[in-house]
């Protein structure tokens, strides 16, 4: 049967075979450390000792229950008189949940040795009840994740993939998005995700008039740059992780990880193009501008077709690589087209306190509905939205 394993590049540590299960009976420890361990009864509290300097900061992860262990963790920081400074019980990562604990960018609030401990939440223990904990000094870093698993483009049509980030350990500098293993005759212009509160990028992708049929799993990845505060760099990379949408009863919205995001060339689905009267919008703050859009219906569709540009879904914004402030005038819109309708438009409008951004990429979306809650997505080529200098 298969056996789970953890991998590490920390330095290795096993718990002690003494008592170590109060916090003044700690096992001392050196940070790094992976320390391989089990709460061996019922009732087992494990705790390890640790010395810091005031301000610096700590990442503390147990892998258990995701690799089949029984221990459903609790993790507390304790200081050197046993006192709580910090506790957590259950981690999410990325879209989805697990029983095992994570504490991320803890600061030590003095000079002084400070304790961590481990304990099943209910208390168990025994042979079933292995842990590996994770103790590193917080590096800055980001996570990506796709948002779907799955971008169709049809020959000289384009398609676009969503990426979001969340920033870690204090990075909040911009990413650039890649993408490698594109189908045959299928090319990329990928975007950014701006600093700070930048949450989305989007890669659209175009796909040759002769584009031969073909499916193709692709990799996203992004890089950064972050600066130190002693004046070096870091040079930052991380792959984004895939979901697939889920739908649960009443038209809900959920993900769930998936393996990989494929890129399929199929043949002319209900729209061969969506084009755009301008592909390269300047803002002042406080500006509107409006964008005519003309769509290619395939012959035979009639049937109803919704712009956009953010990824959405019953109110919900999954995907908005708009610069900051800039958003969708509701009241200025032509965006449901019925029947054989082929002209919309959308106008953007730049806050007055927008701060300005030059050419971040955006996509004009034209969405047919499929039933109540699915929908196939068609896109324009990349869009890009300056806001300038007041």
């Amino acid at each position: 049967n298969p056996i789970a394993v953890q991998v590490t590049d920390l330095p290795l540590v096993m718990e002690t075979a003494d008592e170590n299960n109060t916090f003044d009976k700690a096992q001392p420890i050196t940070v790094p450390a992976g320390v391989n361990a089990r709460l061996e009864s019922d009732a087992d509290i494990d705790c390890y000792a640790f010395d810091a300097k005031k301000g610096e900061t700590f990442s503390f992860e147990v892998v258990a229950r995701r690799r089949q262990s029984s221990v459903d963790s609790y993790l507390r920081i304790l200081n050197d008189k046993g006192q709580q400074l910090a506790v957590n019980d259950d981690l999410r990562l990325g879209k989805r949940g697990s029983s095992d604990s994570w504490l991320e960018n803890w600061a030590a609030p003095a000079d002084g040795r400070f304790i961590v401990e481990i304990r099943d939440v209910h208390l168990r223990g025994g042979p079933q009840f292995p842990y590996f904990l994770k103790l590193t000094r917080c590096q800055p870093y980001f996570e990506l994740y796709l948002d779907t698993d799955k971008t169709q483009v049809t020959p000289g049509g384009h398609g676009a993939i969503f990426c979001r980030v969340e920033r870690k350990c204090g990075f909040t500098g911009e990413m650039q998005l890649h993408v490698d293993g594109l189908p045959p005759g299928v090319s990329a212009s990928c975007g950014r995700i701006l600093a700070d509160k930048g949450l989305d990028g989007c890669i659209v992708l175009s796909a040759d008039h002769d584009a031969p049929l073909a499916a193709a799993n692709v990799t996203v990845t992004g890089t950064a740059t972050h600066s130190l505060p002693d004046g070096q760099t870091l040079q930052l990379a991380a792959t984004a992780s895939t979901y697939q949408e889920i739908y649960q009863p009443g038209g809900g919205r959920g993900h769930w990880p998936a393996d990989a995001h494929a890129v399929a060339v199929t043949s002319y689905g209900d729209l061969r193009y969506v084009t755009l009267s301008d592909y390269d919008i300047s803002l002042k703050p406080g500006e509107s501008k409006k964008i005519a859009i003309t769509l290619e219906r395939s012959p035979g569709f009639n049937q109803n077709v919704t712009l956009d540009m953010l990824y959405q879904h019953l109110g919900s914004i999954y995907g908005n690589s708009l610069p900051p402030g800039v958003t969708l005038d509701d009241k200025d819109t032509q965006t449901l087209l019925t029947g054989e309708a082929t002209q919309g438009h959308i106008t953007l409008k730049a806050a007055a306190d927008a701060p300005p951004v030059d050419r971040q990429q955006s996509v004009v979306m034209a969405n047919v509905s499929l039933n109540f809650v699915m929908k196939a997505t068609y896109s324009s080529r990349p869009v890009t939205v300056s806001v300038l200098k007041p």
